[in-house]
């Protein structure tokens, strides 16, 4: 290596800088090759918003085939009514020598919308005025729609978080007011919520959204499995969302639990079905005990039998109807599939059919 590459002062660097810096921008394949590469929409506008340029990117955007297609029209034009206020107001901006920049939403040519990012910066002439003006638009759609989903997420855990205080709520004073002991009643809150919880570990396990149903109702009658079986279970599995999700859990145990204590659980020779099917658009679920004990309408009903009604009624939009008949108790619940899904899960089909 020579002396004179070795040894150079700060302005020699600095001028060799310069030169190199004034030879790619004066280098036209240079120039072309940033431009065609870029993934930016970058368009020189004139000082009536025309279109003087336009880069590959920003025909890839747009679906233009040839610049000379673009080249002369009006670049608000191709923003929606609702953006254009925004387009306009920038390139005022700029012609007063800012740089401004906005978000808006427009179509694709394949009749999907996204969001873009736009700066507008003037390009000033030999008198330093104004003389042209750069549009470089950057698609944000992603962004936007991760945004959009995190606001869900926000909401759906604000939701979520009240309704499980109302529900601990409920479970502690109504199985306290309705137990003959504090004992009985303590019994009774420890397993409420212990089925409450484990909803919760379902939900975390599956990303703190969805839950599978075949899950809720394994785990629900986890406690009473025997050898050989006296429970079955038969439908394929379908995902829960979280308000669901709980709402099985919840209903799911005080059928167990209520199968064990009185129903067929209670006496060797019971056993109980729990099947599901989904039909029209609804989801159908049966559970159905037989062998136990005889069965009749209660004298008034309990906490137990309310919280399995409003679980799938209130808030499920569904219903459940139970049946006392002689040969066993039964329980027949009907929920709309729209019901089940997440809200996060919502959005997600929302997001995919807009973009």
């Amino acid at each position: 290596m020579s002396d004179e590459r070795i040894f150079r002062s700060p302005a020699q660097l600095e001028a060799e800088l310069a030169r190199r810096h004034a030879e790619l921008i004066t280098d036209a394949e240079f120039t072309r090759g940033v431009l065609s590469n870029s993934s930016e929409a970058i368009m020189v506008l004139d000082l009536d918003a025309r279109i003087a340029f336009a880069s590959a990117g920003a025909l890839r955007a747009i679906a233009a085939d040839e610049p000379a297609a673009l080249v002369g029209a009006s670049w608000l034009a191709l923003w929606r009514s609702d953006a254009q206020a925004q387009a306009a107001s920038a390139v005022a901006d700029a012609k007063a020598g800012k740089t401004a920049v906005f978000e808006a939403a427009r179509g694709s040519h394949n009749g999907r919308s996204g969001w873009w990012e736009i700066s507008v910066s003037p390009i000033a002439g030999t008198d330093g005025a104004p003389a042209r003006l750069l549009a470089i638009a950057r698609d944000v759609t992603e962004r936007k729609l991760a945004h959009q989903l995190q606001q869900v997420m926000m909401q759906e855990l604000h939701h979520r978080v009240k309704n499980t205080l109302a529900t601990v709520l409920a479970i502690t004073s109504q199985s306290l007011a309705r137990a003959s002991s504090i004992a009985e009643g303590r019994r009774a809150v420890e397993q409420r919520l212990l089925a409450l919880a484990a909803a919760h570990d379902l939900l975390f396990a599956g990303g703190g959204d969805d839950a599978s149903l075949r899950q809720i109702v394994e785990r629900a009658i986890s406690p009473y499995e025997t050898t050989p079986p006296r429970i079955s279970v038969a439908g394929e599995d379908v995902t829960l969302s979280s308000r669901a999700a709980i709402a099985f859990a919840m209903g799911l145990h005080e059928l167990a639990t209520n199968a064990a204590r009185h129903g067929a659980l209670s006496v060797k020779s019971g056993r109980v079905d729990i099947a599901w099917r989904i039909a029209a658009g609804r989801l159908l679920l049966t559970w159905r005990e037989d062998g136990g004990p005889g069965v009749g309408p209660p004298a008034r009903r309990g906490f137990g039998l309310r919280v399995i009604e409003a679980s799938f009624r209130d808030q499920l939009h569904g219903r459940a109807e139970l049946s006392f008949a002689p040969s066993g108790f039964g329980c027949e619940i009907e929920l709309p599939l729209a019901s089940l899904r997440s809200a996060r899960r919502e959005a997600e089909l929302d997001v995919s059919g807009a973009s």
